[in-house]
């Protein structure tokens, strides 16, 4: 009975540990379908959810390019805010 519940343990361990891996199922450029965990460039490939990887890579280079808009902008503005503040400004007197 141990010898079954080990077996089990180890079965539902190995089901867990490959779960957590991204697989990707890719055609080359030859036609030959393959299996992998690690896309390359030059194949057509589809993740475990069947969405389009060079779709994903494409949201996410968007995602960055929109990011590093967003940080240059807020630099733009933190050296204009920086500039009005040297600014001198003349005497109010109070006469």
């Amino acid at each position: 009975m141990k010898q079954v519940i080990f077996a089990l343990c180890v079965f539902f361990a190995m089901i867990t540990v490959a779960d957590s891996a991204e697989i990707y199922n890719c055609v080359g450029k030859d036609g030959r379908i393959f299996l992998t965990d690690n896309p390359p460039q030059d194949a057509e490939c589809k993740n475990s959810s069947g969405e389009d990887v060079n779709a994903s890579q494409q949201r996410q280079t968007d995602d960055e390019t929109q990011q590093t808009k967003q940080n240059d902008r807020s630099e733009s503005q933190t050296r204009q805010a920086k500039k009005i503040i040297k600014t001198p400004r003349p005497a109010y007197s109070g006469e």
